[in-house]
């Protein structure tokens, strides 16, 4: 049990989702249809996957994505519905249900499996989850539900959770860095620290943002650190009023853009052009708040590729990589 505890906060609070992307249900809907989200697409690896407590998104059919790591966080509702409803992810994903949340399933066959840890095994009377609760793969067994335990999720403090960071980017624009990060509760919360480091060891805090204090709705925050170039790491240093703290993942910035990649826009699409190959990136398409309008994931690129969109106005495009911002440009779409 103290293993767990342990590992489950050191997930919630140190994320390993080095360039992790933020889905928020904005609609109720399918997890499958990608309207039920913002952005638009449907949850794939590496997700940050967040339910807020005015949603209820539901599964009817099998994800087996069993090689996706993901995120999921439920502040409103996940509802099974069918023989066929099931969620299988990686043994690195964690499922949290926050204290308004719930996860409801009602036949035998619905379950939810981490790797090889079944954490929801439902029954035909119906099985609710309510929060505060959270879920990860077992390290000494394989099942942490049974048809006479159907539910491996376990209970946690949220007061030993001073803030619950649910996004956190790092931006590059020429010499400027938009940082930017959400909030899903603090509490006690003081302020945010924005800080940098040239070798990943001595770091400096550029910048200070007040706290919400204590409060259970989102918040997003952004801070423009001016006139740093070369090659640095962020990260957010949040401080409650009683002298804790915690910090966020931490995100590696190029020195500069990658200058074989070009990018124009036509009509309706954008246009980029990648002087060398490109591997696991994906294409952001950003207002100049930093919100993420749209993404495109590519296995790998080279030469011309086009990007469908229907927004229009200055965005800001970024090519991101596993690495970082491969390349950030403004343009007027």
């Amino acid at each position: 049990m103290k293993q767990f505890f342990a590992t489950l906060l050191a997930l919630v609070v140190f994320s390993s989702f080095a360039n992790a992307r933020t889905l928020k249900a904005v609609a109720d809907g399918n997890w499958t249809n990608p309207a039920t989200w913002s952005p638009a697409s449907v949850p794939t690896d590496k997700d940050m996957v967040y339910i807020p407590n005015d949603r209820i998104v539901t599964i009817t059919t099998n994800i087996n994505q069993t090689s996706y790591t993901m995120d999921i966080r439920v502040g409103g509702r996940l509802n099974f519905v069918g023989g066929g409803a099931k969620l299988r992810l990686s043994s690195q994903s964690i499922v949290f249900v926050y204290p308004a949340g719930e996860i409801y399933a009602n036949q035998n066959s619905q379950v939810i499996i981490l790797g090889g840890t079944t954490v929801l095994n439902a029954s035909n009377n119906g099985t609710l989850i309510t929060g505060p609760s959270a879920a990860i793969a077992g390290n000494s067994t394989n099942n942490l539900a049974s048809s006479n335990t159907p539910s491996g999720f376990l209970p946690y403090s949220p007061s030993a959770l001073p803030v619950e960071f649910i996004a956190f980017t790092a931006t590059r624009t020429g010499n400027d860095v938009l940082v930017q990060w959400s909030t899903a509760g603090e509490v006690n919360a003081d302020r945010f620290e924005v800080e940098i480091s040239r070798d990943g060891r001595a770091w400096e805090t550029v910048g200070t943002l007040a706290a919400a204090g204590t409060t259970s709705t989102i918040k997003e925050y952004s801070y423009t650190a001016r006139n740093l170039g070369g090659s640095l790491q962020v990260r957010v240093k949040q401080l409650d009023f009683g002298g804790r703290f915690m910090y966020t993942a931490v995100r590696s910035l190029r020195a500069t853009a990658d200058a074989s990649i070009k990018m124009t826009a036509t009509t309706g699409r954008l246009v980029l052009n990648f002087g060398s190959e490109v591997k696991d990136a994906s294409i952001r398409i950003m207002n100049l708040a930093g919100q993420v309008l749209q993404e495109q994931k590519m296995g790998s690129a080279i030469g011309q590729v086009l990007v469908p969109t229907n927004y229009k106005g200055l965005c800001i495009v970024a090519v991101v990589t596993e690495s970082g911002v491969a390349a950030s440009q403004k343009v007027i779409l």
